[in-house]
């Protein structure tokens, strides 16, 4: 139990079961780093994309599982991307921002619902991942919660918390989902609702808790001795997780620091060492170093009982007073579950672990919780950008019926994802309105940065407009320009076509050698007629690729030699084959 030694990538949890593909997944998190995100489909992909950090595997990983996943966020809580990455087109689908629940208070869960199917047995399997870190670069010490289950065949009770989280992120969104998108999740809450899942070793029972929800109930901490894990402590929070009995707590310094001391009156308090996350001298070069503490735990003991509760609140006021939340209670023996087993002298967890010394407070930084509030207000207005076309390229116009909020001394403005620096600034009381011209195709996108600034600092977010106009060959025009060149192209089709990555770095350099045209003593026409056969849809996306690339006058540049002639056999076939169905 969060052993120190026993670390699990995310990529890890999310891989389907041996012979299962991805059907559903379903993400909540409070903070979204859209680079991260564009990493996760890599774990639902062929074995061969999920170690790749090649752009074309991640840009076919992206693609090929776009229509199958929904990342709910908090409303201003994007991360602003380090550069202007034409492969985030590919992630706008999936993402969704939420409103606030309630004034003053967050959307705050962090889980992965998770459905399987094996294509040869034809069984569904389920997976939920309760998380303590968001889904960002994040790389503090947390915990994760896996739970591996199948659908049964009733609803049970235990498991309607968590179905109707997920039914409260979607009436939360901004932006109503498409209707495909949004039949798809309710028939994944379905399965959740009567999911049978297997309990972790030495559980004897467990409990969902969804904060926040409507009609969700707090769970109970009554209990003789308790831990606290939390980054993040109030008074309030602390007695509401600990109202009475021993009380131990592991958290940040200067939380622990900032509480009043009668907090921690008769308690003992920890902090992670320094050291803890340093790799050892025998590890492997490049081992990730962890540092600073973001797991929320909480163990309550009581008679020879011990119950767990793991997920995403911290010991706060807001956590358990109006925020969304997710905490999964599982309740075990004392012995095994209990807080000596996370803090006695033999636990590893402890060995990463000081007392905590309480230090003066130092001065805080400008206080910017303002601009936060505002930048989440700004993010929660419905916007729009219609693309339209001029003599200079095209036009994209944003627009909001609702009004930014009524600031002074404040400066907001807008700018494109993909063109950083072309601010337009907005007026504060007005509805949002503002114009970019001259763009090219690749530049449009529905990813808006907003930035608010005064005399006490700066915020800044990624806001998701609604497109309006889109052209609809804008996406295989980005694909284009990530294909220039023939070794290239021939990875992207292998990629396509399912063969993985180690497929793909057989492509020779040569364009006219044998290893482009063959991989693992099947030539290229083989693929592709056998593509043809039992899966013809992949070869849409190749068609449009084909035609993007001609009709750009690129294909003597990109295409290797004698594929325009191969691919015109192709496609006659394609075409006979469309009109044999459609008689």
């Amino acid at each position: 139990m969060l052993a120190p030694d026993s670390r699990a990538l995310l990529l890890d949890s999310l891989r389907p079961p041996p012979g299962a593909r991805l059907c559903r997944a379903a993400a909540l998190t409070f903070t979204l780093d859209l680079e991260s995100l564009l990493v996760a489909p890599l774990a639902f992909a062929a074995h061969g994309l999920r170690e790749s950090a090649d752009p074309i595997a991640v840009m076919e990983g992206v693609r090929r599982c776009a229509d199958r996943i929904d990342v709910f966020c908090q409303a201003g809580q994007i991360v602003v991307p380090s550069g202007a990455s034409a492969l985030l087109a590919f992630v706008e689908p999936m993402v969704h921002e939420v409103h606030r629940p309630k004034p003053g208070h967050l959307f705050h869960p962090k889980l992965w619902a998770l459905r399987f199917i094996d294509d040869t047995t034809g069984e569904v399997s389920l997976r939920l991942l309760v998380l303590s870190r968001n889904l960002t670069k994040d790389r503090g010490w947390d915990v994760c919660l896996r739970l591996d289950g199948v659908p049964g065949t009733r609803p049970r009770a235990d498991n309607r918390p968590l179905a109707d989280l997920l039914r409260y992120a979607v009436r939360l969104a901004v932006t109503p989902l498409p209707a495909a998108r949004h039949a798809a999740i309710e028939a994944l809450c379905e399965d959740l609702r009567r999911a049978d899942w297997e309990l972790p070793e030495d559980a004897r029972s467990m409990v969902f808790h969804a904060l926040g929800v409507p009609g969700s109930r707090p769970p109970d901490f009554a209990g003789t001795r308790h831990l606290v894990i939390s980054p993040f402590c109030t008074p309030g929070g602390l007695n509401r997780c600990a109202p009475s009995g021993m009380l131990s707590v592991v958290s940040r310094q200067e939380a622990l620091d900032r509480l009043p001391e009668e907090s921690l009156t008769g308690a003992e308090a920890f902090v992670v060492s320094a050291l803890a996350g340093l790799p050892a001298e025998e590890a492997p070069p490049g081992q990730e170093v962890l540092h600073g503490l973001h797991a929320k735990v909480y163990v309550v003991e009581k008679g020879h009982q011990a119950r767990v509760l793991l997920g995403s609140a911290n010991a706060t006021d807001a956590a358990f007073g109006g925020n969304v939340e997710l905490l999964v209670e599982l309740i075990g023996s004392r012995n095994r579950w209990g807080t000596n087993a996370l803090l006695g002298p033999d636990a590893g967890f402890r060995e990463i672990l000081e007392r905590h010394e309480r230090r003066d407070v130092t001065e805080p930084e400008p206080d910017t919780g303002l601009l936060r509030d505002l930048i989440r207000d700004i993010a929660a207005l419905p916007m729009s950008a219609t693309v339209t076309t001029s003599a200079v390229g095209y036009e994209i116009r944003l627009d909001s019926q609702e009004s930014v909020p009524e600031v002074t001394g404040v400066r907001i403005t807008v700018q494109l994802h993909t063109r950083r620096g072309e601010a337009v600034s907005l007026v504060p009381g007005q509805p949002v309105s503002a114009v970019f011209v001259g763009l090219a195709l690749a530049d449009i996108t529905p990813f808006v940065l907003v930035v608010a600034e005064d005399r006490t600092g700066r915020e800044q977010t990624v806001v998701l407009a609604t497109l309006i106009g889109d052209p609809a060959h804008r996406l295989d025009h980005v694909l284009a320009q990530q294909i220039d060149t023939p070794e290239k192209f021939l990875r992207f089709l292998l990629l396509m076509l399912g063969l993985g990555t180690e497929a793909a770095a057989a492509v020779s350099g040569d364009a006219g050698g044998q290893g482009v045209w063959r991989t693992g003593g099947t030539g290229i026409l083989e693929l592709l007629l056998n593509a043809l056969v039992d899966r013809p849809e992949q070869l849409d996306d190749l068609a449009r690729l084909v035609a993007r690339i001609e009709a750009d006058g690129d294909s003597r540049r990109l295409l290797p030699p004698g594929f325009t002639e191969l691919w015109r056999v192709i496609d006659q076939a394609r075409d006979a084959r469309a009109e044999a169905v459609g008689r």
